[in-house]
């Protein structure tokens, strides 16, 4: 696939859904990061942090026991460009020190901001690796249970997400939503093979006009990383909120006691 210039390959295993698929299944190029109208916004008068253009969409069914009805747990696939509505103007996510706070960011939307997923632990599995030359950022998300807690098939359901920078605001986003049974830690090794499957085939390479933004990028910051490890955050959810009545215009979640504020950027010296 080909993003604003910038080439994406990846090998794929065959996909397969009993319940079909629709149209928008196929691998397709965006010409144009920029265009705002390719974005997904959610609710239009809501004050979006992070907008998704897709540019393939891909499922796989998993099973077990010949004697076991139905599958055993599914992976839902998606890659896209990721546009960081929220960086302050002046930073650029070709700085790594940047793109490692544009995650941590992303999993706080994905977290605290949207408590009505429940209470989630991020980021597991933190591990950075250079690709061409370029690095990325790997983690997973689950849900914060309690460690006594009698498992039940929901309990494997979990994220994993893939991260590079794409532009100064965009990242290349790859998001597999996972779906499992029990038990929970073979069920989560299981989907992540297929993760690691897709995530090792990666060959990314940037356009020259990307290319040359990331050298004068790093030109300026020549000290920032990424730090290779990383603990799940301990954000406090906020204890009470509401739906909100879009009809009266409000967003989609009203914070009526809020928890702890989201993670500043700030540029890296």
């Amino acid at each position: 696939m080909s993003i604003a210039g910038c080439k994406l390959d990846i090998t794929l295993p065959p996909h397969y859904s009993s319940a079909g698929f629709d149209a928008d299944v196929e691998p397709k190029d965006i010409p144009n990061i920029y265009d705002r109208s390719i974005y997904d916004y959610g609710h239009e008068y809501e004050d979006n942090k992070f907008s998704y253009a897709n540019c393939i969409r891909r499922g796989w069914e998993f099973f077990g026991p010949i004697w076991k009805l139905g599958y055993t747990g599914r992976t839902n696939f998606q890659v896209s460009s990721l546009r960081v509505d929220c960086l302050p103007e002046g930073m650029s996510c070709f700085n790594p020190a940047t793109l490692e706070q544009a995650v941590i960011r992303f999993l706080y939307h994905d977290g605290p901001e949207r408590p009505q997923f429940g209470k989630k632990l991020a980021p597991v599995n933190w591990r950075v690796e250079l690709k061409q030359n370029n690095p990325w950022i790997f983690c997973e998300t689950f849900k914060n249970l309690p460690k006594d807690k009698e498992q039940e098939p929901e309990d494997s359901n979990f994220e994993a997400f893939a991260f590079t920078a794409l532009d100064d605001n965009y990242l290349l986003f790859l998001c597999f939503t996972n779906y499992g049974s029990i038990p929970v830690k073979e069920s989560i090794s299981s989907a992540n093979k297929v993760r690691d499957l897709v995530c090792g085939s990666i060959q990314w390479q940037l356009s020259d006009y990307a290319e040359k933004r990331k050298q004068e990028v790093i030109s300026k910051y020549p000290e920032a990383s990424i730090n290779p490890e990383r603990q799940p955050e301990t954000w406090k959810y906020p204890p009470k909120w509401r739906d909100g009545d879009r009809k009266k215009g409000e967003p989609r979640i009203v914070v009526i006691e809020a928890g702890d504020p989201a993670p500043e950027f700030h540029i890296e010296p």
